[in-house]
């Protein structure tokens, strides 16, 4: 079939010759950029398998009993793996020496051309970059911890946004608390109605919480869990809203090009 009887029109019909040659050369380009999205999702593909059977390997031989069970449960939510080893890497040597050339780690010193001079967003996020009662050395580990994760949270953002949330039922009153004039009312009576809402998974905060504390405890830093839970949380949704609004950005750059 010839690409004048796919498109649905005579080339004498409605467009000139000129015009149909530039419909033809921007048919090619589509197709070419479709072949290179092909190709990087290949290569992604592969490289997540690489990074998954990475992280099996760790939870069948690791004696780190409590840190399996929140890496399964994290890989049970369906999380890109470089995301959660980007996490585990943090106080965990075996891991970051099977993973260095996976991850592209941006280390001190080593900053990629043309990024030296990024605004430090990441900074904002930093909960210890402030508490002095912290060594200098554990305070740089968990500041460039931080900044990788926001790399490697950039590589496949959208489907760590589709999987870092939960879903869960909540009362209406509890999202508006000022809307007084709206009755609640069911068929039951005196029942309230609820609301869906999307809230940060609860095993991605468990995951990144539990990595925090052994790391501290590594370093002899004691630390609550609860306040460590919040600052999980809090980092998390940092990071997430960050590549949302990033991927935002780059959806309409690309939506408003011919």
């Amino acid at each position: 079939m010839s690409l004048e009887n796919f498109v649905g029109f005579d080339q004498n019909e409605g467009m000139d010759a000129a015009s149909f040659e530039k419909f033809k050369e921007k048919m090619k380009r589509a197709a070419a950029q479709i072949k290179a999205l092909r190709k990087e999702e290949k290569k992604r593909k592969k490289k997540e398998d690489e990074l998954v059977k990475i992280l099996l390997k760790f939870i069948q031989t690791s004696h780190k009993r409590d840190l399996v069970l929140v890496i399964s449960r994290a890989l049970e939510q369906n999380l890109p793996a470089n995301f959660i080893l980007a996490i585990v890497l943090l106080g965990n040597e075996e891991i970051q020496k099977e993973v260095g050339e996976y991850l592209m780690l941006k280390l001190p010193g080593h900053e990629q051309p043309g990024h030296e001079h990024e605004p430090d967003y990441e900074k904002s996020l930093t909960f210890f970059g402030e508490d002095k009662s912290l060594p200098l050395k554990i305070r740089i580990e968990i500041d460039n911890w931080i900044k990788n994760l926001i790399y490697q949270a950039s590589e496949n953002p959208q489907k760590l946004l589709m999987y870092a949330y939960d879903v869960v039922e909540v009362e209406k009153e509890e999202l508006d608390d000022n809307d007084d004039d709206e009755p609640e009312f069911s068929q039951f009576g005196s029942e309230k109605s609820t609301i869906k809402k999307k809230i940060i998974s609860n095993k991605l905060v468990q995951l990144v919480a539990h990595i925090i504390l052994d790391y501290l405890k590594q370093n002899n830093v004691e630390e609550d869990i609860v306040k460590l839970k919040e600052f999980s949380e809090f980092l998390m949704n940092g990071i997430l809203n960050k590549i949302q609004e990033d991927l935002s950005g780059r959806q309409f750059l690309g939506g408003g090009s011919n």
